[in-house]
């Protein structure tokens, strides 16, 4: 499985590698720093799932969600974000995210999102 992740908070990105790895042996994790970098991997390389920070340096995750819908639309993403699912899940539902987690719960769930995700559902 070739998971892309992208924050611009590296602790963030190697707890999240960690996290997955531990439950997801298999995962080839690829980490990325920003929206450009984020971008530029998704459109010249195969991912199964991309999980992005919603505020990033460059673009922000919304705008690199959309720019993701209109070039791959069956691929999957994960929009994390620090703030809490009532300021942001709806709005990335309906942009095309295939699920929001907010960061404060990332340890716990972030598996089962995955999972989720991955078996073709929404999740928030």
């Amino acid at each position: 499985m070739r998971i892309l992740l992208a924050d611009d908070h590296a602790v963030v990105r190697r707890t999240l590698r960690l996290i997955i790895t531990e439950e997801i042996m298999t995962a080839n994790i690829v980490e990325v720093a920003d929206a450009d970098e984020l971008m530029d991997r998704v459109m010249h390389e195969p991912w199964d799932l991309v999980i992005s920070d919603i505020s990033m340096p460059g673009s922000s995750g919304l705008e690199v969600l959309q720019q993701i819908r209109r070039n791959f639309p069956n691929l999957p993403v994960l929009i994390l974000s620090a703030s809490p699912k009532e300021q942001y899940a709806a709005r990335v539902l309906k942009a095309g995210a295939s699920g929001y987690l907010n960061k404060e719960a990332a340890g716990d769930e972030l598996v089962n999102a995955i999972h989720c995700i991955l078996s073709g559902n929404k999740y928030i």
